[in-house]
């Protein structure tokens, strides 16, 4: 949510010649990687023993406060103490968890597309919902708390900022930097979820940990800043060159064959399945959707076009079963099933329990058979053969096998354990004729979603360690437990569907929070730019005291932000704040020698002051801070009063050209309040008003195929984007009807991607993106693979 409440807006800054907006989109990703992968070792040992600490306070801190709390409440903060001695570990290790994730979200600022940036359309102000109360209490009392700390970072976080930006546009304002207070402030808050705090203690938990970053601690956060922009190489504000215009390498079109991760089916096992009646077409065998879709098929059927499996399969045709170099006098003597069976599981009891080598994979079936052909007893007398049924068989599960590991859309690491299931898969299909011809085969049922499961997992990630050890042991429970007995699938294929859907269910609330964030996000960014507006509508191009226009741009835009979001714009709380402002304006413009006005003045002044202190507080503004503007505000009053000139500055209004000679002089009104020589000057610009713009690249008509087909996708849809050499697939979580942005996340569920519904319409149009519709079971995959081979074979 921190991101909604953002405070910060420095995309007003006014640009340099000599400092270029953007530089080559080919070096910001490299270059934010870098940058926080400098930073973060030395961040995180800055934030940790802070952090520490103040989990140490806490039992002193519930006691204290529970000295004046009525019974009730006390209880409520007690709590709070058992629960975080039991949830003190995890509660560490999510500070480092949630600093990364801060990192990561930083250094992919620039990695969402290639083509251009995704844009907001213009807000519906009249549609702005209104949002939890609570929430953004504590999210605006954080945001004040940070506007304090991030002025005495200055001027090293504008600096810090001013380089970075122009690495990418998508870094907008200063609390995007993930060693800001607010974000500082966010991991804490992210930490501590686990102890379920209410709002008026995580505020007064973020206060105690601001009292931390006294100004020692703040100059070692500003040491950190300067080593990290050298060693990521960000070129000093006078040292940036212009792009050199390049030109895209044609990108090639997407493969449009689909497979998105789904949800695990949990239909229950029948043991009786019932097998459709035989069909030929030309002789290939006709595959059956069964009543929960899965494809069947009679395996008699498919085993009449075993001729054709060597031509399908390089392992069958590289590997046939036989002994090689028989004795040419040896009797043939074939193997029974029993004997066959008891071949097959020497075999698999010798099987490795630790996976392939990627090097393997391919070789993976082949090896299987050539070890089922080297275990063939043959001497002088007599050979092993195994019987053509048999054989027919065991060519037909190769073949599957071989289609199955061939799958781009299974990670190398998962094909190397489900690799292993070969043998005990073969002895399935040996053994129980409904493998092929029921989909709720519980062997079946488990190899599928074992390779769902398989398809969601990254390499990359620590937290899909869980999901690779969870279908390791699958995997060698099946290699060291199964003989013949197929309950032993049943068992475990409920134990990990109960595990997969323990993973979806992580998940789907990762999607929702990520869905909430956007949602407030977009709501806090409308509100944000009607405040902003508010402001410079009335303030723009009058000659006023600097205390005025701080304490309604730096304070009283606050108050005016919560009753925005928690009451709406039409709501009696919104006019009473913006009476305010036009009350402050009206105190600091008297007419010339009206005398009634004057006294009007006298009486309104304290009245007027109290209203500010209470709207002040009530967003919890730092109190030295309202204390010294209102002693401002009554000292240009007494002066007004008095008669008495006081230095004035002219407000600019920051989208009137018609100021340039103006708006060089002129500095913001951050830049004002850490100025040292305050009455020298003369103009300050006001932020711009930043309404949410629209994507600016080519557009569609209303009618397009393409964009009919993104007005209706569904959140859950996934879409493959395409890049360079290569392709990633994202799914959608998030449609945010007013802007019409679309929020993709990257199977982690972490947020990877954000479009226009215009932009992806037009990424679909030129196939640099492709819809993926959800396909058959892997399974089923294979088999519909097979049976198109023999197809086009036979033809």
């Amino acid at each position: 949510m921190h991101d909604a409440m953002n405070s910060h807006i420095d995309s007003s800054l006014p640009d340099d010649p000599l400092f270029p907006r953007a530089l080559s989109k080919s070096k910001a990703p490299a270059t934010l990687t870098h940058f926080s992968d400098a930073i973060r070792q030395p961040l995180i040992e800055f934030f940790t023993p802070k952090f520490n600490t103040l989990l140490d306070e806490i039992p002193g801190w519930v006691i204290e406060r529970c000295d004046s709390l009525p019974a009730p409440m006390q209880q409520r903060y007690m709590e709070i103490i058992p629960e975080l001695r039991r949830s003190r570990t995890l509660i560490e290790q999510n500070a480092v968890t949630f600093m990364d994730t801060q990192l990561h979200r930083f250094s992919q600022l620039e990695q969402v597309r290639d083509s251009k940036l995704s844009k907001l359309p213009d807000v519906d102000f009249e549609h702005i919902g209104l949002v939890d109360a609570a929430d953004f209490e504590v999210a605006v009392a954080v945001d004040a708390l940070a506007d304090r700390l991030a002025h005495s970072l200055e001027p090293d976080l504008g600096n810090a900022f001013q380089r970075l930006r122009r690495f990418t546009e998508k870094l907008s304002n200063q609390t995007q930097l993930p060693f800001h207070p607010r974000a500082l402030f966010q991991v804490l808050l992210d930490s501590l979820a686990p102890l379920s705090l209410l709002p008026a203690q995580r505020i007064s938990l973020v206060r105690q940990f601001a009292i931390q970053l006294d100004l020692p601690a703040l100059h070692e956060l500003k040491a950190l800043i300067l080593p990290a922009l050298e060693y990521a190489e960000v070129p000093e504000r006078d040292k940036f060159q212009p792009n050199k215009s390049t030109v895209a390498p044609e990108k090639p079109k997407p493969v449009t064959s689909t497979s998105g991760p789904a949800q695990a089916s949990a239909t229950p096992v029948n043991p009786q399945p019932v097998m459709p009646p035989p069909i030929m077409e030309d002789g290939i065998p006709i595959l059956h959707v069964a009543p929960h879709g899965g494809l069947v098929v009679d395996p008699a059927l498919l085993i009449q076009q075993a001729k054709l499996f060597a031509a399908m399969s390089k392992s069958i045709a590289s590997t046939p079963l036989q002994v090689p170099n028989p004795h040419p006098f040896a009797n043939e003597q074939v193997l029974d099933q029993p004997e066959l069976l008891s071949l097959l599981g020497q075999l698999q009891s010798a099987e490795p329990r630790t996976p392939m080598q990627q090097s393997e994979i391919q070789q993976s079936v082949a090896a299987v058979r050539d070890n089922i052909r080297q275990n063939l007893h043959s001497d002088a007398e007599s050979t092993q053969v195994i019987a053509e049924n048999e054989t027919n068989l065991i060519d037909l599960v190769s073949t599957l096998f071989d289609y199955i590991l061939d799958d781009k859309e299974l990670p190398t690491a998962m094909k190397a354990l489900i690799g292993r299931l070969q043998i005990p898969i073969l002895k399935v299909a040996l053994v129980d004729k409904s493998f092929f011809s029921g989909e709720d085969h519980p062997a079946r049922k488990l190899l599928n979603l074992l390779a769902k499961a398989g398809q969601s997992w990254d390499e990359n990630s620590k937290s899909s360690e869980v999901l690779y050890k969870k279908v390791e042991e699958v995997v060698f429970v099946v290699l060291t437990e199964f003989h013949d007995e197929i309950s032993i699938f049943e068992r475990l294929l409920n134990d990990f569907q109960d595990f997969y859907q323990q993973q979806q269910d992580r998940l789907a609330a990762m999607d929702a929070r990520t869905r909430e964030a956007e949602e407030n996000r977009a709501r806090a960014e409308a509100a944000r730019t009607l405040v902003q507006q508010a402001l410079n509508r009335r303030l723009n191009g009058l000659k006023l005291p600097m205390s005025i226009v701080k304490l309604l741009q730096e304070g009283w835009r606050h108050v005016l932000y919560l009753s925005a979001l928690k009451e709406g714009t039409e709501s009696e709380s919104w006019r009473q704040s913006i009476k305010v402002v036009d009350a402050l304006i009206w105190s600091m413009l008297p007419p010339a020698g009206d005398v009634q006005w004057i006294e009007r003045l006298k009486g309104v002044s304290p009245k007027l002051l109290n209203s500010l202190r209470k709207g002040l507080m009530s967003v919890n503004f730092d109190t030295h801070q309202l204390e010294k503007m209102l002693a401002e505000i009554l000292q240009s009053h007494q002066e007004i009063i008095n008669g008495v000139s006081a230095p004035l500055v002219e407000v600019l209004d920051p989208e009137n050209k018609a100021n340039a000679k103006e708006s060089a002089e002129a500095v913001t009104v951050q830049q004002a309040m850490t100025s040292t020589h305050p009455n020298e000057i003369k103009f300050v610009a006001m932020p711009v008003a930043q309404v949410a713009s629209i994507y600016e690249g080519d557009t569609l008509s209303p009618n397009d195929p393409h964009v009919v087909e993104v007005r209706h996708l569904v959140v859950g849809t996934w879409v493959e984007f395409l890049q360079s050499d290569s392709s990633v697939r994202h799914r959608l979580v998030a449609k945010i009807r007013s802007s019409e942005k679309l929020i993709f996340a990257n199977k982690r569920g972490i947020k990877a991607a954000e479009l226009s519904m215009m932009q992806l319409a037009i990424e679909l149009s030129q196939n640099r993106a492709a819809v993926l519709t959800e396909q058959p079971q892997m399974f089923d995959r294979a088999l519909l693979s097979v049976v198109d081979g023999l197809r086009k074979l036979s033809a």
